[in-house]
């Protein structure tokens, strides 16, 4: 399946220019499979989500947030917990958090706004690490695989799109079929294993 797991739109995400039907018409254009929609501090009502699910179905549609914490910007996937819309988190705290949830976490656009990683990624490692984006530098992208290798991360790569233009520039290539959250967190978890086991140690 190919799968957009950043995308945000106007209606909670007030940097989008497209409303949510806007950006799932675009990514079904694009040959998308599903999306997730990654609001800054903002969920998809489940009431909402579901709607969206059964207008737009076979189409999948995942839950999922952006959250700045510790002076960088996490994707937090596959949980849908009203306490992911605070804006007072630490970065250890929600890492901690989501690892309780049994969430998945992405280190979203590296290096988009800084020279450096501000979090301590050796104490806590998310479980992937955005390699590719419409806000990624592309100069940037050796240090970001030499992360990735360094601790063990999934490269994931997304459009970030704000607007139905960006949709399709980049997408993940997910194995079978992901029907809904729980499907997508097994299926995430499942790679993060694979790539813990097949990069060797430090």
């Amino acid at each position: 399946m190919r799968i957009d797991l950043h995308v945000h739109a106007s209606n909670r995400s007030a940097c989008a220019t497209d409303d949510e039907e806007t950006q799932i018409r675009a990514a079904m254009a694009a040959g998308l499979d599903g999306l997730a929609f990654t609001d800054h501090f903002k969920l998809v009502p489940e009431l909402r989500l579901a709607e969206l699910r059964r207008a737009y179905a076979p189409f999948r549609i995942y839950c999922g947030v952006e959250i700045t914490a510790g002076k960088e910007d996490w994707l937090v996937l596959g949980l849908h917990d009203p306490r992911l819309e605070r804006k007072d988190w630490d970065y250890p705290t929600l890492w901690r958090f989501v690892r309780g949830q049994g969430g998945f976490m992405v280190l979203a656009h590296p290096f988009r706004y800084a020279s450096i990683i501000h979090a301590d990624l050796a104490l806590y490692p998310p479980d992937a690490i955005e390699s590719r984006s419409n806000n990624t530098p592309r100069q940037r992208e050796g240090e970001i695989g030499a992360l990735a290798e360094r601790y063990h991360l999934i490269q994931l790569t997304n459009s970030d799109a704000h607007s139905n233009g960006m949709i399709g520039a980049f997408w993940n290539d997910l194995p079978g079929q992901v029907a809904d959250d729980r499907e997508l967190l097994e299926t995430l978890h499942r790679l993060a294993v694979s790539e813990n086991q097949t990069t060797p140690a430090d």
